[in-house]
Formats: C-alpha cells, structure tokens, sequence
C-alpha cells in the first residue's frame, strides 16, 4: 500500500525519492530482508462479520505450486488468502482458504535458506 512505503524507506534508510528500478543491489537486499525479518504489526480490530466481504479474482491458481504455494514463476514468491483467484461461499470458507494457503506458504518460506 502507498501509506508503507515512506515507513519502509525510514526504516530502511532508503531515500523515499528513490524509485525502485534505482534501488542497488544491497538496497533491494535490505528491503527484502526488513519484509521478511523486520516487518511486524498488529492488528487492532475489526468491522465485524456484518460488513465482512470476499473478493474475486487474483493470482491464477494454475501458477502457484499448491503444496507450497510458492509461484511457478518466481522462485521464492509465495501467496495466500484473497490474493489468490479462489472464492466459496460465505459460511467460513473464504476464511478457511486464507488460514491454510497462509500456513501452507508459511511454512515454506520459512524452510528456504534464500531470501
């Protein structure tokens, strides 16, 4: 989201008026290492189940390696939850699908020695 990138950039130490394609090679490798190490929050509420929604549409189901969840197409991406093209009724379902394709790309990621 646009809001994180000026928290990123300040704790990173990447100038904010710095495009990404500009980013050296150690800059991109502090980013990424923050996002996988670093980046931590906390979830204050919710609006609860009378507003809840899904979404439809995302990430092709036919490109990711559904015992993983990583993408075929790159090496060390992983997706889960409403990023991915997958919807079901409401009744839990939805919810169901994003604690396992999470704990399921969690998982993997956290067995990679590669960041």
């Amino acid at each position: 989201p646009k809001k994180l990138i000026p928290v990123c950039c300040q704790l990173t130490g990447i100038p904010r008026d710095k495009k990404i394609s500009q980013l050296s090679g150690s800059e991109r490798h502090k980013l990424l290492a923050w996002l996988k190490d670093g980046f931590r929050f906390a979830i204050s509420g919710h609006k609860g189940f009378d507003q809840a929604i899904i979404t439809a549409g995302g990430v092709d189901t036919k490109e990711i390696d559904p015992a993983t969840m990583e993408s075929k197409l790159v090496k060390g991406l992983y997706f889960a939850g409403e990023i991915l093209n997958i919807d079901a009724n409401t009744g839990g379902f939805n919810l169901q699908a994003a604690f396992s394709t999470g704990w399921a790309a969690g998982k993997a990621a956290g067995n990679t020695s590669e960041l």
